[in-house]
């Protein structure tokens, strides 16, 4: 199945706008491509066949793991990976990412996700409210800079960066994870004393980037649920949501076999290993596990359609789309070379838009092109240019 493009011009209140970023953009076939093959033969394995490389999904392929990296899963599910780097030196990153983002919410849970993500800052079974911060403060760490989160469509991922790798850290930093991913409280009170601040994040992140990238989505996206779930949610559900659906989110989707957690630095992995198994081996979900949700589908038989964003305070631009379906390929070396070589025809296609912007009569302030998955539903191809005027 060959690419469909779908163009989309955003403007600065420009009534020609939309006639002349066609004319920069070039014609559509640019975007055609070849249809995607079938999977090919699963190759010769080289990685032994266990619980850990098969959770990794690496036990099928011929691309040689890393030997320095532990790769493990508990048998509840949970995933980690370790890493030891010496550099810089007495320092440790812990990463660790639910597989629950908006996608999962229902209609009526619209922003809880990332409002969830606020609550494991806001007290749990053995960290009061209000006193996360503080004993991270007491230890050296500063929040935003070594301590945060994000939530996103598909993931939440909580990260602390520890200024060194003491038995003592290393401790706080799993357990705090811990109560992260089993003991939140979501108390109803703290719930309401955080809405205004989910409410403050809510209007400052409102601009014309979220509008025209909603716009965008809606556009380019029909039949799937990512228009309607944006991250940062709606104001009515921020407002009124209480605890138990913000306690539903993290009952059904806060569980081991959705976890996985990373941790690269300045430690002995087979230590830490260890400290990882006493910590999360017992850690079991509270009732009834969440479907995976459902996303929708692309409609990769529509034909080619336009569509235009204005606003006062956007430059003038031109992009096109095109979708096909997402194939899921092992990952061999044969796929790995493939995928290089696309690359690397993709940023040689940007460089020559990039050079064009640098000319003194140039149309265009920037331009680019690249192709991206899009949560393994569809295979997107982009190409856009920004107009000087």
């Amino acid at each position: 199945m060959t690419f469909r493009p779908l163009l989309r011009a955003s403007a600065a209140l420009s009534p020609l706008v939309l006639a002349a970023t066609l004319a920069l953009a070039g014609p559509a076939p640019l975007l055609a491509r070849e249809p995607v093959a079938a999977p090919a033969p699963a190759p010769a394995a080289t990685n032994p066949q266990t619980d850990a490389s098969r959770a990794w999904n690496f036990a099928a392929s011929d691309v040689t793991v890393d030997p320095n990296i532990v790769f493990g899963v508990l048998p509840n599910g949970m995933k980690y990976a370790l890493l030891k780097n010496s550099t810089p030196k007495d320092s440790v990153a812990i990463r660790m990412r639910f597989d629950v983002g908006s996608f999962a919410e229902a209609d009526d849970q619209r922003g809880l996700a990332h409002f969830l993500e606020h609550m494991a800052f806001n007290g749990s079974t053995n960290v009061p409210e209000g006193e996360m911060i503080k004993l991270l403060e007491r230890k050296g760490l500063a929040f935003g800079a070594d301590t945060n989160a994000s939530t996103g469509f598909d993931a939440t991922v909580y990260q602390l960066d520890l200024p060194n790798a003491s038995d003592d850290l290393v401790d706080t930093g799993l357990m705090l994870m811990r109560e992260t991913a089993s003991e939140l409280t979501i108390d109803p009170a703290a719930v309401d004393r955080e809405r205004g601040i989910i409410l403050s994040e809510r209007r400052a992140r409102d601009t014309y980037q979220l509008r025209s990238l909603i716009d965008q989505l809606d556009f380019q996206m029909k039949g799937m649920s990512a228009p309607n779930r944006i991250p940062v949610g709606t104001i009515e559900v921020i407002q009124s949501a209480p605890a138990a659906r913000i306690r539903d989110l993290y009952d059904r989707y806060y569980r081991p076999e959705r976890a996985t957690l990373v941790m690269v630095g300045d430690f002995d992995p087979a230590a830490i290993e260890a400290k990882i198994k006493a910590r999360f081996a017992d850690w079991k979900g509270r009732g009834p596990a969440g479907a995976d949700p459902d996303l929708g589908t692309i409609d990769y038989k529509r034909p080619s359609a336009a569509d235009d964003f204005v606003d006062p305070a956007i430059a003038d631009g031109v992009t096109i789309t095109a979708f096909k379906p997402w194939v899921k390929l092992p990952d061999t070396k044969a796929k790995r070379a493939k995928d290089l070589a696309e690359g690397i025809g993709e940023a040689i296609v940007s460089r020559r838009l990039a050079k064009l912007a640098l000319a003194e009569d140039s149309p265009i302030l920037n331009g680019y092109f690249g192709d991206s998955n899009g949560w393994d539903v569809f295979d997107q191809v982009t190409i856009g240019a920004t107009a000087k005027a």
